[in-house]
Parts: C-alpha cells; structure tokens; sequence
C-alpha cells in the first residue's frame, strides 16, 4: 500500500509534469474487461501485431487480472488534448488512423500531444520508483508514438525505447472509462468536445 502523503505528493509531481487531472484509485477498483482486447481487433487497429506496446505483444486481460491482484494502489492521470473533436476529422479528412499516418503533417498536434503524455507517465513512474516504490508501473494512453514507425513484430527487432516506451491501459484490456469514474473522473466517449489522453501508475 502506498502512504497517503506520497500518493498526494505523486499527485502534485503529475500535475507540474503537465497532468491536468490526477487522482488516487484502489487498485482493486481497476477494471478489467476482455471485450478490451475484442476492440483492438474487431474493428483491427492499425497497430494490432505491429506495434510492440500493443497486443498481441503485451499482457492480455486475464494476466492484467492477475498482476493487479499483487498491487494496492493507483493513480489515473489525465491530459488534455488541445484540439476538438471536429478539428480531428477535418485533419482526418475522413480517412483512418492508419491512412492519415501517411501525411504527418495533418496529425502532428495530435502525435506530439500523445507523445508529451507517453513522456508524462514514465517520468511519474520513475518519481514514484524514486520513493521507494520499486515495482510503480506506468500504462499511457494510444499506441506508442515514440517512434516514427515501430519495429514491430515483422522485423524481429527489439524496442528502440525499452526504458521509455509503455503499453496503454487498453492494450492490456483495462477499461479505461470505468476505471476513471472510480477514480472519480470522466472520460468524454466519444470525445467530441473534451478529448484527453488517460493513464494509469500502478504503485506497490
């Protein structure tokens, strides 16, 4: 179990590393549901088997469930992205993620929003590692965007950023929408005029 004054003190640290909200959960209170991992592949996301932070690279829900049993505490972290909902689909211009990719320049905001976020939550796991809290686990929000693009599972080569790079909390199957109303926050689905990236620090 975390101690209270640390768990405030790892709320502050979120907030001056850019967090816009913040707020303590029970581990146990962290929802799992294996219809998480059903979305990353029905429809198929574009990073499904080629992104190494997404699945069926990382823990899938059932070993979630079981690793969330050994902790006490968490932390729900949430940024906002600086850009509406209408904004992204005239960026989009219809297409998918996976076909805007290919025009860096319309999903630029959007890219290094995520990547500020990615960059957020590894630096509160090292803040929370650095209060004793050896096994503190951060998830961020997304795939991972810390590559332009990831090696991947076709290659056969490692992760370029094995101490920075970090699974979301969807990519293991959490649902992140009722894990952040238990924390007592709220997550905009679809996000239409509040979109935010959300993330979670698992600590123990």
């Amino acid at each position: 179990m975390a101690d209270a004054l640390h768990l405030q003190q790892l709320i502050h640290e979120a907030e001056d590393l850019g967090a816009d909200r913040a707020a303590p959960v029970p581990a146990a209170a962290v929802v799992v549901d294996e219809r998480v991992n059903l979305k990353c592949r029905v429809p198929l996301c574009s990073g499904y088997g080629h992104n190494l932070m997404c699945p069926p690279s990382v823990m899938a829900a059932a070993e979630t469930r079981q690793v969330l049993g050994r902790y006490g505490d968490a932390l729900v972290v949430q940024m906002d992205i600086p850009i509406t909902q209408d904004c992204v689909d005239d960026q989009f211009g219809g297409r998918t993620h996976a076909e805007a990719k290919a025009d860096e320049e319309q999903i630029e905001g959007l890219r290094e929003s995520q990547s500020r976020f990615a960059h957020l939550m590894t630096d509160l796991e090292r803040a929370a590692f650095k209060l004793g809290y050896r096994y503190a686990a951060a998830f961020s929000g997304g795939e991972c965007v810390l590559c332009e693009e990831c090696v991947g599972q076709s290659s056969g080569e490692p992760c370029r950023h094995p101490f920075q790079a970090r699974p979301s909390m969807e990519a293991v199957g959490i649902d992140v929408v009722a894990t952040a109303e238990a924390a007592g926050l709220s997550v905009e689905l679809p996000a239409e005029d509040h979109p935010a990236w959300t993330g979670l620090l698992l600590i123990d």
